[in-house]
């Protein structure tokens, strides 16, 4: 799925689902090679004349030969993701006119379409650029996310493309993508100063809108991050919630999933408590693992990966394609917290991030030997880069979740 030539692949019903969840494939620059197989590669030479300069010519005086090089960029088609799900023969017969292989493969197929999705747009962070709280006001980023207001918005409109026209682009073809409550947030401020906003927002991912020349996309697969900063040595019973999910420190680990051990420093119970969100080494001995439930939300839904940093005393939190995070603390020392909660969103050209897909996307249904059953399994092999021109020619801009 997730790809311009669904139509080929999937029933009309199918199709209903795919416009209102993709927007990557709408920004991204995509290459259908259908004769690509797992490992296979698209290389290309980038090439830099930064050693370059204008000089001075003498008349009769040799010129200074100055030196070109090249390095070259690859992307690699290494992402082979898939969907499977049973239909029994009962199942059939007891939906009547209800079709479960279109209903329910309409639903899976939206999982795997926005896991794509996600893997694209989490292609953002890769931008030569970021654009945060720094650049309204500043010619450089400071790392701290834009909250969006009545002041931030103006500044935003005017100095994103300012920002991205520095870095010798030409402002066309642009996009812009959001997710609902930050389009939301900018759009009750340019109410009345534009256009009505309102009919068309959140149509089908595309809000029929244009903001500082780029056309307006609505996404709730970005990319997240937080930091979460912990130097001092957490209490037994301090918890830290991600999305609902909590993760409890205890001076014994004892049995209850999601118990992190603290250990003999604050460095030890961070380290701990990365393992227990990335499922790692530990488990049953400095974490006890989460319920099935709860693993399925950190790893499979939110996609969420841990980083601890002991010379920081943080831990950096990333969700690709999770969207906004809801965090929380309990934790002891007060000055210890979620120091940073943000996500990416992508303003620039379109076309800048190369995603190369097999034509045809595999779709089988396959009859169980000894059963009245059919697996229907559907699959995609794909890969993405973002190639240094590429890179330049849009910003990563932080807002605040």
């Amino acid at each position: 799925m997730a790809l311009d030539n669904f139509k080929t692949a999937f029933m009309n019903t199918y199709q209903e689902f795919f416009p209102k969840v993709l927007i990557a494939m709408q920004i991204a620059n995509t290459r259908l090679l259908e004769q690509l197989t797992y490992g296979q590669s698209v290389e290309r030479v980038r090439y830099d004349i930064s050693s370059v300069d204008v000089q001075d010519i003498t008349n009769h005086t040799d010129m200074t030969i100055d030196s070109v090089t090249d390095a070259s960029e690859t992307l690699t088609v290494n992402n082979w993701k898939g969907v499977a799900f049973p239909l029994s023969e009962k199942e059939m017969v007891q939906a009547g006119p209800l079709n479960p292989g279109t209903i329910i493969g309409g639903q899976v197929a939206i999982k795997l379409a926005t896991y794509v999705d996600a893997d694209v747009l989490y292609e953002t962070t890769n931008a030569a650029l970021d654009f945060d709280n720094g650049d309204l006001t500043t010619l450089s980023s400071t790392g701290t996310a834009i909250t969006i207001n009545s002041t931030t918005t103006p500044q935003m409109v005017t100095r994103m493309p300012a920002k991205l026209k520095r870095n010798n682009q030409t402002l066309q073809n642009m996009a812009f993508v959001l997710d609902s409550y930050g389009i939301a947030d900018m759009f009750q401020y340019l109410l009345g100063k534009n256009a009505d906003f309102v009919n068309s927002l959140f149509q089908n991912g595309y809000t029929n809108e244009s903001v500082a020349n780029a056309q307006v996309y609505c996404s709730e697969n970005l990319t997240s991050e937080a930091l979460f900063a912990m130097a001092t040595q957490p209490t037994d019973g301090d918890t830290v919630v991600i999305n609902g999910v909590t993760f409890t420190f205890k001076t014994t680990l004892g049995s209850t999933a999601g118990n992190v051990l603290i250990g003999g420093s604050a460095d030890a119970a961070r380290a701990n408590l990365t393992s227990a969100i990335n499922a790692t080494s530990g488990a049953g001995t400095t974490y006890v693992e989460l319920s099935a439930a709860n693993r399925r939300l950190i790893t499979k839904t939110y996609r969420l990966s841990a980083t601890n940093d002991n010379t920081a005393n943080t831990m950096t939190l990333i969700g690709k394609g999770s969207g906004r995070l809801t965090l929380s603390e309990t934790l002891t020392d007060a000055t210890d917290t979620w120091s940073k909660n943000f996500i990416h969103a992508y303003f620039g050209k379109k076309g800048a991030i190369d995603v190369v897909v097999q034509k045809d996307v595999k779709m089988d249904m396959r009859q169980e030997p000894k059963q009245p059953t059919t697996n229907v399994i559907s699959r995609i092999l794909y890969g993405i880069k973002t190639f240094y021109d590429g890179s330049q020619k849009f910003l990563d801009v932080l807002i605040n979740a």
